[in-house]
């Protein structure tokens, strides 16, 4: 990547006054650790842009909401890089191609671009992520990753990892690389009080009376065919075989959030009988909810707790994990006409 040659900043950003991120967590009632401040700071004195990487639940999407929160300036943007996918991949449709042309719509001036959850392990994303970083990495703006991974376990397959070296060789010259990665994994002591930690994980299969037949419906939310056993009133209920077995990506999953904020999803076995790729989509589909904060009941044949048992697993299980170990969970069959837990909202 000898060709690849960042624009100089006339005008840098305006910058975070390092007492911004204390001010955040007075307000959300935290206090930042010991690794949570030293990569405020580098968020703060950094030049370029920052990369940050840890284990689950250490902080690193706090702490780029609060920097991308005080950032005087309305030319900024946030996403999740699932979604950034999607996006740009129908930006480049309507441009015939032309990356280039794709970056300058979704960007639209903006002189700071924080992703959330920056990975890579598919050969057909990192062969078209060796051609996105470059051209993003070239423009006059700061951008700031997050990842569970450091950049050289980026890639990991072997049989690819070589080819993609240049481009994490990349990241490494023209981004500050901050580990993030103090001994709490806050997601293990989080609330259960909305959103995503508001859902629960029901076993076994014979809590909910079940959607009738011909509730069923197909919906179309970009590209795939799904079928929905269920949806009504902002809610949808779908069965595990439908969203993760049959072929659907993450840009299907991220449409049907934008019409639906409560979901049921039910029919889940064990990953070890699950499959390859429709484990890879279910994990995929966790981040999405995740991501959006939808409020989620998972009713599966097996307890939480032994879940992944014997399973050859993503890379990604541990984040998962994590996100999924913030629900409730209830074992055990009750009337079917009865709600799971009578101190939690009824998720239909």
């Amino acid at each position: 990547m000898g060709w690849f040659r960042r624009a100089t900043r006339t005008d840098p950003p305006p910058g975070v006054a390092p007492e911004a991120f204390d001010s955040a967590a007075e307000k959300l009632g935290l206090t930042l650790d010991a690794a949570q401040r030293l990569a405020s700071l580098e968020l703060v004195t950094a030049e370029g842009g920052v990369y940050l990487w840890g284990p689950v639940g250490r902080g690193k999407s706090l702490l780029m909401s609060m920097y991308f929160d005080a950032l005087p300036t309305h030319r900024k943007r946030r996403i999740h890089f699932h979604e950034f996918f999607r996006d740009l991949h129908t930006a480049m449709r309507r441009h015939r191609y032309n990356l280039d042309s794709a970056l300058d719509e979704l960007l639209d001036g903006a002189e700071v671009v924080c992703f959330d959850e920056f990975h890579v392990h598919d050969p057909a994303d990192g062969r078209f992520i060796s051609r996105l970083l470059p051209a993003l990495l070239s423009r006059d703006v700061e951008v700031v990753l997050t990842s569970n991974y450091p950049p050289r376990s980026l890639m990991p397959n072997p049989l690819f990892h070589d080819d993609f070296v240049p481009t994490i060789e990349l990241i490494e010259q023209h981004l500050t690389v901050v580990t993030v990665d103090g001994p709490i994994d806050y997601r293990t002591v989080s609330g259960h009080d909305t959103g995503f930690a508001a859902g629960t994980w029901i076993t076994p299969d014979c809590t909910h009376p079940h959607p009738r037949p011909d509730e069923s419906v197909t919906v179309t939310p970009a590209g795939h065919p799904i079928r929905l056993r269920r949806a009504t009133d902002g809610r949808l209920w779908i069965d595990f075989s439908d969203l993760c077995v049959d072929t659907t990506a993450p840009s299907d999953y991220l449409a049907l959030t934008e019409s639906f904020q409560h979901w049921i999803i039910s029919g889940i076995p064990g990953l070890l009988t699950a499959g390859r790729e429709p484990t890879q989509r279910f994990a995929n589909v966790i981040d999405v909810l995740y991501d959006r904060d939808i409020t989620t009941t998972f009713i599966s044949a097996v307890p939480l707790s032994e879940f992944t048992d014997g399973a050859s697993l993503p890379h990604d299980i541990a984040r998962i994990m994590s996100r999924l170990g913030q629900l409730a969970t209830h074992a055990g069959c009750r009337h079917r006409n009865s709600a799971p837990d009578s101190s939690r909202k009824d998720p239909h």
